[in-house]
């Protein structure tokens, strides 16, 4: 082996550990099974600039969705392009999109949930669940449980939790149509003591923006983008691997999904320059 494919090697080793820095700190890393010399990279239209959500549909559409307005758009994966467009509500602060059995789910900031049917039509009617506790809420992030007919979502900033350091999931009954009342899952820094060190779990707070549920592993892949990390966990929600991610390449991650095949993607907001979409294809260890 010369010293070139040497030092290739080495460099790619690195990417895919997780090694503290002599301050406590981590590095950038990144999952193992996703490349980042692999990723591409396209730009989106400026439509896009507050782009907030993203959610694979059937075998070979991209959905995303922005917090200025209550529009679905239809992305090209390859090229990035808006394809089609449909607006389902008055404008609103909309931070997550999923769907399920035909149905498109939309999550408003304060908690309030969005159900959408003929999502794509003019003919789209779209009922409004409002999320039933007070108090001054933020929400980014939903997705469907595995394990029941609920969908849950994620606070990133909460009255109720009164630290960064912690993180209410809500459940959202499909058969009863309504909220429970009380948190289905809390989740805490504290999870993590059996993966990052004390002074990493001092400065880490737990924002969630995002969420996704992997095709293939079976887990869910949560992502921050005030705090910028990806965390992966396994269904009962308990986390099982933790990864810092690099803010040159992760400027605003808000957005996460995976295709059929595992393929990742992850969009940035503009933040100052254009909204991207990410795509890193899977390769299982």
């Amino acid at each position: 082996m010369n010293q070139i494919s040497i030092l290739s090697f080495f460099s790619l080793f690195l990417l895919s550990q997780c090694y503290p820095q002599s301050d406590g700190s981590l590095i950038y890393t990144f999952p193992s099974r996703y490349s980042l010399e692999k990723m591409t990279t396209v730009y989106l239209s400026n439509e896009l600039e507050e782009i907030s959500g993203l959610e694979w549909v059937s075998e070979d559409e991209l959905w995303a969705i922005e917090d200025e307005s209550s529009v679905i758009y239809v992305l090209n994966p390859i090229t990035g392009e808006i394809t089609f467009s449909q607006k389902f509500a008055k404008n609103a602060d909309i931070e997550d999109i999923l769907t399920y059995s035909g149905v498109a789910y939309a999550l408003q900031s304060n908690g309030d949930i969005y159900q959408i049917n003929n999502p794509l039509k003019e003919t789209s009617e779209s009922t409004t669940f409002k999320f039933p506790l007070k108090g001054k809420n933020d929400f980014e992030a939903i997705i469907k449980s595995n394990q029941e007919s609920a969908l849950w979502i994620f606070c990133k900033d909460c009255q109720s939790d009164k630290s960064d350091k912690i993180s209410s999931v809500y459940s959202f009954d499909l058969e009863k149509r309504n909220f429970e009342p009380y948190a289905k899952k809390i989740l805490k820094t504290s999870d993590l003591k059996q993966i990052l060190n004390e002074k990493e779990l001092k400065n880490l707070r737990m924002q969630p923006s995002g969420i996704a549920y992997h095709p293939i592993e079976h887990n869910y892949y949560l992502l921050s983008s005030s705090d910028q990390w990806l965390m992966i966990l396994d269904q009962q929600l308990v986390p099982k691997e933790f990864y810092k991610l690099d803010p040159a390449i992760f400027k605003q991650p808000e957005g996460i999904t995976f295709s059929p095949n595992g393929d990742l993607f992850i969009s940035n907001e503009a933040r100052g320059s254009k909204p991207n979409l990410l795509r890193f294809p899977y390769k299982p260890s």
